[in-house]
């Protein structure tokens, strides 16, 4: 872990909490491509995508890479925390980063959860390709909170926009558990210092 003098002041994941509603844009998601790779490394499962889905934030323009998960959740809501929180992962031309997460809380099992833990062919299977389309899986929401943060991961780099989904959704305690075996154990960061970050909720007035 990259030591704490060496990270800025603004890190990530954070309580969302004391938001202020904003007209700034909220993110348009546009997903149409399919699964294309899966990345293994210590505490993780990646699933990559083939170019074609994209999110739109005014005027700028964000390729999808990637999803993940983390068990339990890393980001909390005015203090709640959550059973489990996947990350889609976005770059644009200019190498910016910009990951929009979705939190579970425990309670019904939910299906497209489901498919991509489903998804997955076992960790030796050569040249495994989930059976996955992104365009089954956008991270809808009924608003979202927004600030600047950093990678939740080694190295930990700033500035990382994100865009918390106001919207909560349930997954069984199978679905997380099947999510914590596929990653080898929890693999949430801890909670970081807000120090004194605007957090805007953005199409909060829909």
């Amino acid at each position: 872990m990259t030591p704490a003098s060496h990270l800025g002041n603004g890190q990530s994941p954070i309580d969302v909490s004391g938001w202020v509603a904003s007209d700034e844009p909220e993110p348009i998601l546009g997903y149409d491509s399919d699964a294309a790779r899966v990345e293994r490394t210590p505490g993780f499962v990646m699933i990559h995508f083939d170019s074609g889905s994209e999110l739109t934030l005014g005027e700028d323009r964000y390729r999808l890479l990637q999803l993940h998960w983390h068990t339990p959740a890393e980001h909390t809501i005015d203090g709640d925390e959550f059973a489990a929180e996947v990350h889609f992962v976005h770059v644009n031309a200019q190498d910016e980063l910009l990951v929009v997460g979705t939190v579970y809380r425990l309670g019904e099992a939910d299906e497209g959860l489901q498919q991509i833990i489903d998804s997955l062919p076992p960790a030796d299977t050569a040249d495994e390709v989930p059976s996955l389309s992104a365009a089954d899986h956008p991270p809808d929401s009924d608003g979202f909170y927004h600030y600047v943060g950093s990678l939740t991961a080694a190295p930990f780099s700033e500035p990382v926009l994100w865009y918390v989904g106001r919207s909560v959704r349930t997954a069984s305690q199978r679905q997380v558990e099947q999510l914590q075996a596929l990653c080898g154990g929890p693999n949430a960061r801890p909670l970081q210092d807000r120090n004194e970050r605007t957090i805007l909720c953005v199409g909060c007035g829909r």
